[in-house]
């Protein structure tokens, strides 16, 4: 799968929860995250759209991701305070900005593309 299309497929899965949240993301204060806060409020953590897919960061660099009852396997690293995750469908990492507010997190590659909102939670063992 593309990065296009994994992009597509992550919008149509999302659309739907992004429209019904997006009121409540409008009244809260997102803030761009640095590498030290990037460790601190994510890497051990869930980030997920809280039904269909999840992706949980360990530690060691390892990213497991579940989506749509597949599982594969990745790693993330924190590069020039961007996020970057890699999946064996990329021939190089996707990196984004951090943003959160709560436990909502949004992130983009650049300033001029969309964003991708989703929510950090407590990692659950499968």
């Amino acid at each position: 799968m593309s990065r296009r299309t994994s992009q597509i497929l992550a919008l149509t899965i999302l659309l739907p929860a992004t429209i019904s949240g997006s009121l409540g993301h409008a009244q809260e204060n997102f803030k761009l995250l640095g590498e030290k806060e990037i460790r601190a409020r994510v890497v051990g953590k869930d980030i997920t759209d809280s039904s269909h897919w999840a992706n949980y960061l360990r530690p060691d660099g390892v990213l497991l991701s579940s989506e749509m009852g597949r599982k594969w396997t990745g790693t993330w690293k924190i590069q020039n305070n961007k996020l970057c995750m890699s999946n064996p469908n990329l021939e190089s990492p996707d990196c984004n900005e951090v943003w959160m507010s709560g436990a909502n997190i949004r992130m983009r590659a650049n300033k001029d593309q969309e964003t991708f909102d989703a929510v950090v939670e407590k990692h659950r063992a499968n």
